[in-house]
């Protein structure tokens, strides 16, 4: 039974956890259609962020902007993209319990003949069971900046967070960036 708790509580916390969650917000007085080429500022030493998963952000961005018409240069280029990020441990516990009387009567109210099931203690039997379980993850998070190369202003920010599954970092990172640049450029105002 404690197996069945457990399980049904990691796939609980899974399908909760499965989401990225993303915001963005950007300077309204910027005309995002005059944006036609970036480049990319370095990434920060003290960053600390993986070389691979770096690698995967740029190609996600480069190949998200590019469907959006825009076009990497490095010679004067409109706006300049920055990106930062990290990893935080959690830990998640679930205390679980439920008490059982084999009295006669179950729990939930169905009524069980006595002798139908042989009375492990004697008529006062109660049993209560009760446990803890503990689920270790990761949260990242990923933040894309858009400066305005000739003003050096931010003008647009996007952030993702969710549940890093190891096994599957490029598709997450994939999936993360294609979910934020969806909201770039912002809509014009009527």
């Amino acid at each position: 039974m404690k197996r069945c708790f457990g399980l049904i509580g990691l796939l609980i916390f899974c399908f909760g956890c499965a989401t990225i969650d993303v915001t963005y917000d950007y300077d309204p007085e910027v005309d995002f259609s005059r944006l036609k080429t970036y480049d990319w500022l370095p990434v920060p030493e003290k960053a600390q962020l993986n070389e691979l998963t770096v690698k995967h952000v740029k190609l996600a961005v480069n190949g998200e902007l590019g469907t959006k018409g825009l076009r990497m240069t490095s010679d004067n280029p409109d706006m300049l993209v920055a990106i930062h990020g990290g990893k935080e441990k959690r830990v998640d516990v679930q205390e679980w319990g439920y008490a059982y009387d084999d009295r006669g009567f179950r729990s939930w109210g169905a009524w069980r003949p006595r002798g139908a099931f042989p009375d492990p203690a004697g008529p006062d039997y109660f049993e209560y069971r009760r446990g803890t379980d503990t689920y270790e993850y990761e949260i990242g998070t990923l933040i894309i900046d858009f400066v305005d190369a000739a003003k050096k202003s931010l003008i647009w920010r996007g952030t993702a967070s969710g549940v890093v599954d190891p096994g599957k970092t490029s598709e997450q990172v994939n999936e993360s960036v294609r979910r934020l640049l969806e909201n770039f450029p912002p809509a014009a105002k009527k």
